[in-house]
């Protein structure tokens, strides 16, 4: 059981950081600015800046300067906001809510805060979930644009590395997700109390 645990556990990171988001929150609100945090360096951008840059490359004033400072490559960088991670929305949402999934998205709230860093784990989880909407999977650009307040607090170094480690992972978490479906089920039906862990 220890392994299967691990093997959840493991799979809950990856659906979470890929970063990772429910509240009453009203309908349509999302993240009007991102601030990047980058060492002692902060830099405010604008996500209609941010998407015109993933999706076009054009860079404004901003994101220009902010690539320089963080000697960055912007095809890099663009590879990474569109970098798409598949996993199934119902399959993201049993995981996200229950105890082990709480715990992931108060760790990731630490690298992805509203600005008053209250609410991490509400607004992850929605902005995830949100983020899966119709087509089962979801990008880094995609969960900040669906982030459920007017701004959104990143810090990069630790993204990028939770990110690119679950990118890595996808398909075995996936897999993982969907046994800990059938042994849920299979618990269930032999009358056997189910681990909060698998709740």
């Amino acid at each position: 059981m220890q392994s299967l645990k691990s093997v959840f556990w493991q799979s809950l990171v990856w659906a979470i950081a890929t970063a990772g988001i429910l509240v009453t929150i009203p309908a349509g609100k999302a993240a009007d600015e991102i601030v990047f945090r980058y060492g002692i360096l902060r830099q405010r951008l604008s996500v209609v800046e941010l998407t015109k840059f993933a999706q076009t490359g054009e860079q404004s004033p901003v994101v220009e300067r902010y690539l320089n400072r963080t000697n960055s490559n912007p095809e890099e960088v663009r590879e990474l906001l569109n970098r798409p991670v598949n996993i199934e929305r119902r399959l993201l949402d049993r995981g996200l809510n229950n105890a082990a999934g709480n715990m992931v998205l108060d760790e990731l709230g630490k690298m992805i805060q509203t600005p008053d860093d209250e609410g991490n784990r509400e607004a992850l989880r929605a902005a995830l979930l949100e983020s899966t909407a119709g087509d089962n999977q979801l990008t880094m650009l995609e969960v900040i644009q669906n982030y459920p307040t007017d701004e959104i607090h990143l810090d990069v170094k630790r993204a990028i590395r939770t990110y690119e480690r679950i990118a890595k992972y996808q398909g075995s978490i996936q897999e993982a997700l969907k046994k800990s479906d059938s042994l849920r089920q299979i618990l269930k039906d032999q009358g056997i109390n189910i681990p909060d862990f698998l709740k």
